[in-house]
């Protein structure tokens, strides 16, 4: 086996990697206005009727999804896409309605 090539892939592949300090920056940005948008939504969400129910469920059976102190924006965005594209479980309802008995 060949020790060089492997050497070599493995710098490669660390080169590849490394990001500039601009281009971390670039992306901090795009992420802060994503995360931006994502809240502005949300908060679209809160004044329609549908919109709060739905929050509202959501809040019930996840719970609340919040930032926690020192939480990278990165990791909250990630978080709350999350929170929100997750399916909220089926609430067990009764096959047929209860009778009434007079």
């Amino acid at each position: 086996m060949d020790r060089s090539r492997k050497a070599t892939r493995e710098g490669n592949e660390v080169t590849l990697q490394h990001m500039s300090p601009k281009e971390a920056l670039l992306i901090g940005e795009l992420v802060e206005q994503k995360l931006a948008q994502l809240q502005a939504s949300i908060e679209q969400l809160k004044q329609t009727p549908e919109g709060s129910i739905d929050l509202q469920r959501r809040t019930k059976a996840f719970g609340e999804c919040q930032r926690i102190e020192g939480e990278t924006s990165g990791r909250f965005y990630d978080k709350l896409r999350r929170w929100l594209d997750r399916d909220i479980p089926l609430t067990k309802t009764p096959l047929h309605p209860p009778r009434q008995v007079e």
